[in-house]
């Protein structure tokens, strides 16, 4: 699985009490994760969240990054696939999970038969085994139970370097009608309290926690367990990361 802990603890705490429609098995997303290895040459893995599996099959691109033999498959007792992950430009991972957390949070609202109609599309640059970034194309697929999400599916793929505009944004779809959310209603600032945010943009000005608490009113222990939260919810691993994300992200 590729999300941070933005998004981790909301999605694992999912029910996970219904099972899938046999018509769309695990089995079956198993086989189109393969198809997709094959014919599009792609790294294609499909994670299943209730059972905390992940199911990894390797194309030509797996080969090009380093991580897999073209043809083989992957089956790791964990949800986590770090090796495609650092493989990722920073940046592109930090707006891959935001717009994961867009999708997730769109779909799950809706009726189970309408889920599958959705899907994420974006450009991620991706480091090969010469160091040297090339652009991929990441796809993004939920299938769901009545009570949660339990699959995704993420297929990485060679495109061209001129295929889409390198700083656009990712994009949800409706595969039923072809219609392209441009807003899915879902705002990041919510995962950050008013205060945090606050606090947040005071360390990204260069303020020591001292001068934030004095500015703010409030102890310097209170500024620093608001630090260590920040640090948490955005899955970070200090301020300086917190305040590059936050401003990725669009929340400071």
């Amino acid at each position: 699985m590729t999300l941070n802990n933005l998004s981790v603890n909301e999605i694992l705490n999912q029910a996970f009490t219904s099972e899938l429609d046999p018509k769309m098995s695990l089995e079956k997303y198993r086989h189109v994760a393969f198809i997709f290895s094959v014919l599009q040459n792609s790294t294609a893995i499909l994670t299943d969240l209730k059972a905390r599996k992940n199911y990894i099959y390797h194309g030509a691109l797996s080969a090009h990054l380093g991580i897999g033999e073209k043809m083989t498959c992957e089956m790791p007792d964990s949800i986590w696939e770090e090796s495609i992950l650092k493989c990722i430009h920073p940046d592109d991972l930090i707006s891959k999970q935001t717009m994961e957390l867009q999708l997730f949070h769109y779909i799950k609202n809706k009726a189970p038969e309408e889920r599958l109609n959705y899907y994420l599309v974006m450009r991620v640059r991706a480091k090969a085994k010469d160091q040297s970034y090339f652009p991929l194309e990441l796809k993004v697929f939920y299938a769901s139970s009545a009570d949660s999400i339990q699959l995704v599916l993420y297929i990485y793929s060679f495109t061209s370097p001129n295929s889409t505009d390198q700083n656009a944004p990712g994009t949800i779809i409706n595969s039923g009608n072809g219609e392209v959310l441009l807003n899915t209603g879902f705002q990041l600032k919510k995962l950050l309290s008013k205060r945090e945010i606050e606090i947040l943009r005071e360390i990204a000005k260069g303020s020591a926690s001292k001068e934030i608490s004095d500015k703010l009113y409030i102890s310097k222990n209170t500024v620093d367990r608001h630090r260590q939260n920040i640090i948490e919810k955005l899955g970070v691993r200090n301020s300086t990361e917190a305040c590059h994300a936050a401003t990725l992200m669009g929340i400071i």
